[in-house]
Parts: structure tokens; sequence; C-alpha cells
């Protein structure tokens, strides 16, 4: 079996990316070879990178020769199935339709929402409204979407050509958490195309979790955006050293809203937060590997979550914002905590509690541990992933 995966790009950037990755690497081991192609649009033109060939890279092409490219490249790779990750482009997934079956992983609420995020950034709150001719008119109120014209009217375009037609073409819509498949069918793609496989993650060596006698590592990996709720992270770390716990905050990740956050730590505790920069996966490794617990403060509806996993395959539990599909693998009370999103006194009253209670902490990292093993290890998903590929060219 031969399978053609299509995003926007092929560098990694993000859990989308890191995900795509995973699979080339695992697939292999059950007989499937898959290749990945990165097709990015700037204006008119488009661009072509093919992952693990630097030297092949083609930019500024047409529409048609686009397509002429992928027509080849189906044929010369023998692939049976087109897998459609992170694009929105309904010229270009439409052309897709006509080479070959395609299967769509939801990776974000980007087929049901013209911002991508279900989030109305000015007032910091969760959309809980299905796709419409509001979104327009909170584009402007909220910011939760480009509002120029040329963005936003494309944007809106894509969101109905997913919801009305492409979801009624796909072989499959994969979700990865059960707020995605939620999510999808409250905008009215049908229950029956959206199938469940949350995320999975590296069996790593298991972890010996010990006392922590010094200064605890408390961890953030991410993108550095207010809706990834650092800002909360900080006031609450700010408020736990203040108490006088003795922590140090890892941030992981950069982004726009870095220097912001920076300037949220007073100078005199400056020495207690350390902003790493994007890191290796070497390097992420031995972060997780040596930190008490990992945060995740999300205020906007994460479609999942990877560093959590990633997190609790290490033997570390979390505490995080009750948002999106986190509770998908973050279980209250036995993998860490549910906080209530932006709850800032609750998210270090937690803390706390692992920090304080090693017994507690102890029987946590274990449950976290063995959960990650149980549901999100390579081997689950898939035999997921690989049932709905084999039940689509068996049709």
């Amino acid at each position: 079996m031969n399978i053609l995966h299509l995003n926007d790009k092929i560098t990694i950037s993000g859990g989308v990316e890191v995900y795509i990755e995973q699979l080339l690497k695992y697939m292999p081991q059950y007989n499937i070879q898959s290749h990945w192609l990165g097709i990015h649009k700037n204006n008119k033109s488009y661009s072509i990178s093919e992952y693990g060939q630097t030297s092949v890279t083609l930019e500024v092409l047409s529409f048609n020769d686009t397509v002429a490219y992928l027509k080849q490249f189906i044929a010369k790779y023998s692939i049976d199935i087109i897998h459609i990750h992170s694009i929105s482009n309904p010229q270009l997934i439409d052309a897709c339709f006509k080479l070959a079956p395609v299967v769509r992983s939801m990776h974000e609420p980007r087929i049901v929402c013209p911002g991508h995020g279900k989030l109305l950034r000015k007032s910091e709150e969760i959309c809980t409204r299905k796709f419409g001719l509001h979104c327009i008119y909170h584009s402007y109120k909220e910011g939760c979407c480009n509002r120029h014209p040329k963005r936003l009217i494309p944007a809106i375009k894509n969101t109905y050509y997913e919801v009305n037609k492409a979801s009624k073409k796909y072989k499959c819509i994969i979700a990865m958490s059960d707020f995605m498949k939620g999510e999808a069918i409250k905008a009215g793609i049908h229950k029956n195309k959206v199938m469940l496989n949350p995320y999975f993650t590296e069996n790593t060596r298991q972890i010996t979790n010990v006392v922590h006698t010094e200064d605890k590592r408390l961890l953030y990996i991410g993108r550095l955006s207010r809706t990834k709720g650092v800002h909360y992270l900080i006031n609450s770390a700010i408020s736990l050293l203040d108490k006088g716990h003795k922590i140090i905050i890892d941030i992981v990740g950069d982004g726009h809203d870095a220097h912001y956050f920076k300037s949220l730590v007073p100078d005199h505790l400056k020495q207690y937060f350390v902003f790493h920069g994007w890191q290796s996966r070497d390097q992420i490794n031995e972060h997780l590997a040596n930190s008490y617990l990992l945060l995740f403060p999300s205020i906007y509806p994460e479609a999942f979550g990877i560093s959590g996993i990633e997190a609790m395959m290490h033997g570390k539990p979390v505490v995080g914002f009750n948002v999106g599909g986190v509770s998908t693998w973050l279980k209250e009370g036995i993998t860490g905590y549910l906080v209530h999103v932006k709850d800032s006194d609750m998210f270090s009253e937690k803390i706390t509690e692992l920090i304080v209670d090693q017994k507690l902490y102890a029987k946590m990292c274990i449950n976290a541990r063995q959960y990650a093993l149980e549901q999100f290890s390579p081997e689950v998903h898939m035999k997921k992933l690989i049932n709905v590929y084999n039940s689509i060219l068996s049709q």
C-alpha cells in the first residue's frame, strides 16, 4: 500500500508535522510506503516540496502545473490513497478527488471554523456556535479571523466548501479527539464520516520518578501565543514563587507573543523563568525527562495537545485547562488535573498539591505512564489508521 500525505509544508513547526513525520517512520513496519509533499499557495502561484528530498523544491508553479506534478507523482509511486492534513484550498482538494481516494485528518477546527481556532480572540472566550454567517460579524468584533476581505472571504468560502461539499467526498475524516469529532458533527458533517483516532507518541524508556529534593522544573512546550495561555501560566508561577515554592519554569517554544510573555516576569524573578526557544526532538525529550510535571495552559479549544501525551509517556503528570480535546488524554485526578479555563488560582493550587504530596505525585506518575502506553502508543493508533486505509481500498 502506498500513501501520499499532503500538507501545506514539510518543515517541522508544530504538532501536525510531528505527527506526519512519525507516520512516515512507523508505516514501513506495516508494509506501507508513505510520501509527504508540502504544497503551499502564495497568491496565484504554488510551491511544492518533497519531504526527505531537500533538492526537490519547485516554486512559482501554476495550478495546472501543480496538478500535473501530482499526477506524475501518484503514477510514479503507485499511490493508493491521498491523506490530506492542513490544507485549505478547495480547488486543490477538488483536484485530489479526481486522482485517488482521499482521507482527511482533522488536526484543528480548520474545516469547521474560518479562523481555525474556535476562539473569540479579543474576549478570549471559546466560540460554541457552529459555522454560519455570524462568523463574518465575529471576525470584525473579535478578531477571530483575518478581517481583510481578501483573507476573510476565501476563509468563509473554504469552510463552506469543507462542510457542505468536501465532507461528502472524503472517504473518511479522522478526528483526533472527542471534541473535534463533536465539532464536525455539530457543523453538519454526517457522523458516519467521522472516526476518532487520537494522536500517538513514541514509547520512551520508562522514567524512574524520584522525589525531587532540589528546585522542581515545571515544563511548558508549545507556541508562544496568547491562545496558548502562557500569560496565565506565568501568573500562576509567580504566585507559587511568592509563596516560597522552589520551582524553575522551563518554557520551550517561540512565537509572536514571546516578548510580551517575557515582559510579564518581574525582574526579581527572571532567574526562575527560562525561555529556551525552539528545541530539537532530543532536547525536548531531555526537558521531559528532567521535568517534574507538564503545564498545559491553553485557553483555546485544543484539538488534542501532543505535548501532553509525550509528558505522560515519560511518566509525568499534567496540570492543564479543560478545553477542547485535552480531556481525551488528561484524566482528572488520575493522570493529572483538569482546571476550569483561565482559573489561575486553581491552576496554582493543583500544582501545589503535586509539589507537596509526594505519594500523590508518585501515583500519578505511574498512572500517566500506564495510560499513555495503553491508549496512545504507535501500535494503537496505527491499527485503527490501517483499518481505515484497508476499508477504503476494499470498497
